[in-house]
């Protein structure tokens, strides 16, 4: 397997002949861990080396899209609309955000040269023809001409050229000024700024010279977002994001890996990289989570904080805007899902609150992360759900309960299960009669 390198954008190649209409819907890929005689084959192995912010070329029966990785994998079974009878239940799976190309790219449009001077890892065989398998490494010249030939068939190529883009700069402006009310907000110059108010379609902002606050027009932060998720940077001037850019600025630098530079300043993201050493850190050095997570555990403010907890989030849901609950399996925007603890955090060990891979799962707002928090449900070891009795009085829970009852979570895998024992043994009602 070629090294990963970090810092820079990594390119790749995914074969998805059969299952691209499946990844493509929910967002992901996905492999086996290992084949049914034992044997791990490397294009399976390929996706521990997956960083976010990388590039996957999307094939079947052409390179019908491209990606930008929003998550490193994580263990996870295999998906219910993936072919049972094919591979393993057990594999891991990255979240990648799909960009369509207009018109499929056929193979014979990869020019052949290019194809016979990849490494022998790579996607093609001696004769230029795909191989056999499922996710193989790319050049960075591979990469780039790819994009320099083919940027016409795919409008929003230039995401991936901007590079990482995080889930909190794909939420609507108005949503991302309502989480940032009351939070003071230092502009590029160092002065403060505070959102007092969001009345659409404008937000009141105080500064030390209106501090009863002044309007500014919600649309100019949604202008300015939308040229971060474009071009992955945006250019802190009045010409470009209005007079009140200044406001607007101190708005982009509270999303994850936002840095400002130049002058004129440029916000743009830093692509994170695969250890993080400290999550006291700055967000300008913050890294993307591993296991084990090597933070502090604890941030001092006026008590302390969940160190640990941002990256926690971070390893579930990356930069996608979207997501699966584990427990219900429905999807929702980010806004709506929780990076909750299989095991309550307050009784892990240090060791287990850093593992991040398999401690915790993505649970919605909508009822699945309270009744596992409170044990109205729980989950057996094949991996389906269990549903505590409730008041039929209640009805509306005591449906819910029913609705999920047996259903497959897909957090729960061989390294998840001692989690997912412990809360059973310990959380989980049982069926009360």
């Amino acid at each position: 397997m070629a090294e990963t390198k970090l810092g820079q954008t990594n390119y790749w190649w995914v074969n998805q002949g059969q299952t691209y209409q499946q990844e493509r819907k929910a967002g992901i890929l996905w492999a086996p861990k290992v084949q049914k005689n034992g044997v791990q084959p490397l294009h399976w192995q390929s996706m521990l080396h997956v960083r976010p912010g990388d590039v996957i070329l999307h094939y079947a029966k052409g390179v019908r899209a491209f990606s930008v990785v929003a998550t490193a994998a994580v263990d996870a079974h295999r998906p219910g609309d993936l072919p049972e009878d094919m591979w393993d239940r057990d594999g891991r799976m990255i979240r990648t955000t799909y960009n369509e190309a207009a018109d499929a790219i056929a193979l014979d449009e990869l020019l052949l040269d290019e194809r016979l001077r990849e490494p022998q890892a790579g996607p093609f065989d001696r004769s230029g023809k795909v191989k056999q398998g499922y996710l193989f490494p790319l050049s960075k010249t591979f990469g780039e001409s790819f994009a320099s030939t083919f940027g016409d068939r795919f409008p929003a190529l230039g995401v991936a050229a901007g590079g990482y883009v995080p889930s909190e700069a794909r939420m609507e402006a108005v949503e991302l000024l309502r989480a940032l009310i009351g939070v003071p907000l230092l502009t590029i110059k160092g002065r403060t700024n505070k959102i007092l108010a969001v009345r659409p379609p404008e937000v009141v902002v105080a500064t030390e010279s209106s501090p009863a606050g002044a309007l500014v027009p919600i649309a100019w932060v949604e202008e300015a977002l939308q040229l971060l998720r474009e071009h992955g940077s945006v250019t802190i001037h009045p010409d470009q994001v209005g007079y009140r850019s200044a406001f607007i600025g101190a708005v982009l630098l509270q999303l994850p890996y936002a840095l400002a530079s130049g002058s004129p300043p440029v916000i743009s993201f830093q692509a994170p990289a695969v250890a993080e050493p400290d999550a006291s850190s700055p967000p300008a050095a913050d890294k993307v989570a591993t296991d084990p997570f090597t933070g502090s555990l604890e941030k001092p403010f006026a008590g302390t904080q969940r160190g640990e907890q941002p990256a926690l989030r971070r390893r579930l849901l990356g930069s996608m805007s979207e997501a699966e609950c584990a427990i219900c399996g429905e999807t929702y925007p980010a806004r709506f899902l929780w990076a909750a603890h299989i095991k309550p955090r307050s009784v892990c060990t240090d060791a287990e609150r850093r593992d991040l891979s398999h401690v915790g799962m993505l649970a919605c707002v909508f009822g699945c992360d309270s009744l596992f928090e409170t044990g109205y449900i729980g989950v057996n070891e094949n991996g389906q759900i269990v549903a505590s009795s409730f008041d039929p009085a209640h009805k509306a829970i005591a449906t819910k309960l029913a609705d999920l009852e047996g259903r497959f979570v897909s957090a729960h895998t061989v390294a998840s299960a001692t989690y997912f024992t412990w809360h059973h043994l310990n959380m989980f009602r049982g069926r009360i009669a």
